[in-house]
């Protein structure tokens, strides 16, 4: 098991970069979860005294409000670090964390990772670009989702999925709904008209982009 997870670890890349003593500190002290499709990894508000990394599948991050809406933050998959930031600073975790498939997750303390901060100096920089991406990343939704309308949204969504995993065919509306921050229904409508103006096409059941041009166009639409 140790040998499966240093290699993992390697794999890594907010890890890869530390030396092999600091590996083979990681690989005694992690721990291996395997979860199924639509397993709940963990709850938002939940404590984060260990960092999760994903070694194999898909795990999606989601906020879910008092009357139930749900918002999606992000899809993360091999290689991808969970927590980052509820580790370093020890608060509650920011959103649930769900399994989309069969997922590997290797959890590490984040006492350990706090340790290696301030002994590796190149560590602690990987820790600050991750950081700094994820801030980026979340600061482009939070633009979208208060200067952008629910039609420039839908048609963001269809364009950065097309190709992408979670494949596009695989999304339903409530899906799409949680991640572009709506509901159902008014992405069902957005949707039909995407489709009435043959920017898209559903075939045997799978959403096609027909129009890439005037798609584009829709998605930087205020």
């Amino acid at each position: 098991m140790t040998t499966t997870l240093s290699l993992a670890l390697l794999h890594t890349p907010l890890l890869a970069g530390l030396p092999a003593e600091a590996h083979a500190r990681l690989a005694a002290a992690a721990s291996l979860r395997v979860y199924e499709p639509e397993q709940v990894i963990a709850l938002e508000g939940d404590p984060s005294p260990e960092v999760l990394f994903v070694r194999q599948g898909l795990v999606r991050a989601r906020q879910i409000s008092l009357e139930g809406r749900e918002h999606v933050l992000g899809y993360l998959g091999p290689g991808s670090c969970l927590n980052l930031a509820e580790a370093l600073d020890g608060g509650p975790l920011l959103a649930s964390l769900e399994a989309l498939q069969q997922t590997e997750i290797v959890a590490l303390p984040g006492a350990l990772l706090r340790a290696l901060l301030h002994e590796q100096a190149p560590f602690a920089a990987a820790v600050a670009l991750a950081l700094a991406a994820d801030n980026r990343r979340l600061s482009g939704r939070a633009k979208e989702l208060a200067l952008h309308s629910v039609r420039a949204r839908l048609a963001s969504f269809l364009l950065r999925h097309a190709e992408y995993a979670p494949p596009l065919q695989y999304w339903t509306q409530a899906a799409i709904a949680a991640d572009i921050g709506t509901v159902r229904d008014v992405v069902g409508r957005g949707l039909r008209s995407f489709a009435e103006e043959g920017l898209i096409r559903r075939e045997q059941g799978r959403l096609r982009i027909i129009d890439r041009a005037r798609l584009e166009q829709a998605a930087h639409e205020e």
